[in-house]
């Protein structure tokens, strides 16, 4: 999670008002390429939807995380989490330190997040680029990391299998809603796990499973359109996230759970301040099985 864009927020807000009337311009709903069936998301979850979140990084779980609030706490239904990384390339906000090690608090933050979701948690140990962001490596360095340690596509379909979700999100595989390049993979990631997860012929345990709804989640917040750091257009849908979850807002919900990680306590404030950025969730539905992008692909 690199939310600092909205830091910008307070000296920028006397044109906050031109710049969102511009973002709306390009956030018409339009039907998706390969759609299933076209039922917004809300009415997909009241059908006991299971529910699986791709991610590289112990807090994103933040940027889904009203929806998966509404899954779990309106509509009963399973969530899965699967991050890729611990987070130890991060800082340690905490003034008493990080022991044993970074990696190991922040995967205990992540257990405690994801039980405000009632969520199921596999959490991997792929490489997490250090801090600062000005020295993170190229996407496709990433990737080369990731596969040096194993099979993080693999990784995705074997969960894919064993879980057998109805409804996958994860990040935009361009920009990633912040611009960090393994937000970006862990998309190009979960969409090439999806695929080999629907093979029969492909070398992973497990039945074949063939997804029945993707979303990738986009960032189109005025201060990252005025920018030009956002994700690019369209969206599919957009989500009211200050609806009811049992008796609070959804974004209560997140708002609540994202205190867990206390390591990131500098992000996490920035997000509470902000939180306006996260009372409209927009999402992209994609068809993995027609629409691919290479994890090798260079960034542009």
């Amino acid at each position: 999670m690199d939310p600092r864009p909205l830091r910008l927020l307070p000296p920028l807000l006397w044109l906050g008002l031109a710049a969102q009337l511009a973002a709306c311009a390009t956030l018409a709903p339009v039907k998706p390429d390969g759609s299933p069936e076209d039922v917004p998301v809300d009415a997909y979850l009241a059908r006991g939807a299971r529910v699986m979140w791709i991610a590289p990084h112990p807090d994103d779980e933040l940027f889904p995380g009203p929806l998966l609030a509404r899954a779990a706490l309106v509509h009963g239904n399973p969530v899965y989490l699967l991050v890729l990384t611990h987070g130890d390339g991060g800082e340690c906000g905490l003034s008493r330190g990080c022991e044993p090690d970074l990696a190991t608090v922040r995967g205990e933050e992540l257990k405690r997040a994801a039980a405000f979701y009632k969520a199921e948690l596999q959490h991997e140990r792929f490489w997490n680029a250090p801090l600062p962001v000005s020295s993170f490596p190229a996407r496709e360095e990433i990737w080369r990391r990731w596969q040096a340690q194993g099979d993080p596509v693999k990784v995705v379909a074997e969960a894919v299998r064993r879980y057998r979700p109805d409804l996958v999100l994860t990040f935009d595989p361009h920009r990633g809603a912040t611009g960090h390049p393994e937000h970006q993979l862990a998309a190009r990631v979960a969409t090439r796990g999806l695929r080999m997860a629907a093979d029969p012929g492909a070398d992973v345990p497990g039945e074949p499973h063939r997804v029945g709804r993707v979303y990738q989640l986009i960032n189109r917040y005025w201060v990252f359109v005025m920018f030009n750091l956002a994700d690019p257009p369209p969206a599919t849908e957009e989500w009211d996230t200050t609806q009811d979850c049992g008796g609070q807002r959804c974004l209560d919900v997140m708002l609540r759970a994202i205190q867990e990680h206390r390591t990131q306590h500098n992000d996490m404030t920035t997000v509470a301040e902000h939180q306006g950025a996260f009372e409209r969730l927009r999402l992209r539905q994609i068809d993995p099985y027609t629409q691919d992008l290479d994890p090798a692909e260079p960034a542009d």
